[in-house]
């Protein structure tokens, strides 16, 4: 079985998906450590702020700006079995002040008030929100953000439509066809929501994206 279609199912057996993440395997995971380590620090998260952690998965980012930062963390994810997971981790870490939810639509229907967050933070879960919900997903992470908070995001992302059809026929057995964003659209999207935009490229296929509430200039590092 190819990479790609192994990834299509992963995320159903949580002990897999921390396995391949734990060992980098793959197109989609290389580099995952600094991935998870350059959203930390990109969202600027410090001791008893509050953070989100959207598409949490099972947990390994929360647990990280939790232990790492200080943070007082909310973790929501589709899946009732990565929750589990990230759940048995936290039981592991009673003095974290971290707490993990189910949610059906953790991008599209934050179940938080505005400005409840410091920092809102994800990785490898936007490409499976589809391009034309995107726009309304940034505009509801930003909803929850508190004026000067940062959103942070690691995700497969491609500079264009092109940059992803030559990925595709480059690495025909290990990347599928998401819903992965663009860098030439992004900051628009960033902007339309009141935040900022900055990119940092991780690995060969993987960015953090990041920007503050209301502070809209444009760049990449």
């Amino acid at each position: 079985m190819s990479d790609a279609r192994e990834q299509s199912w992963i995320w159903q057996e949580p002990g897999n998906y921390d396995r391949w993440t734990a060992a980098e395997r793959g197109l989609y995971y290389e580099g995952y450590d600094h991935l998870l380590e350059l959203v930390s620090v990109r969202c600027q998260a410090k001791a008893g702020d509050a953070a989100l952690d959207i598409g949490t998965g099972t947990g390994s980012l929360a647990l990280r700006l939790a232990q790492h930062r200080g943070c007082r963390i909310v973790g929501l994810d589709p899946s009732p079995g990565m929750i589990a997971a990230a759940r048995r981790k936290a039981a592991d870490r009673d003095w974290l002040d971290v707490s993990f939810e189910a949610a059906e639509a953790p991008f599209l229907a934050i179940p938080y008030p505005d400005g409840a967050f410091d920092a809102v933070v994800s990785t490898l879960a936007f490409h499976h929100v589809h391009e034309r919900d995107k726009p309304a997903a940034l505009g509801e992470m930003a909803r929850v953000l508190r004026p000067g908070g940062c959103l942070s995001i690691g995700d497969s992302m491609f500079r264009n439509r092109a940059d992803l059809d030559a990925a595709l026929e480059r690495w025909p057995h290990e990347l599928e066809n998401e819903y992965f964003a663009y860098l030439d659209t992004l900051p628009a999207m960033f902007e339309a929501a009141g935040l900022g935009f900055q990119a940092e490229q991780v690995s060969r296929i993987n960015w953090v994206v990041w920007g503050i509430k209301g502070l809209t200039p444009m760049a990449e590092a």
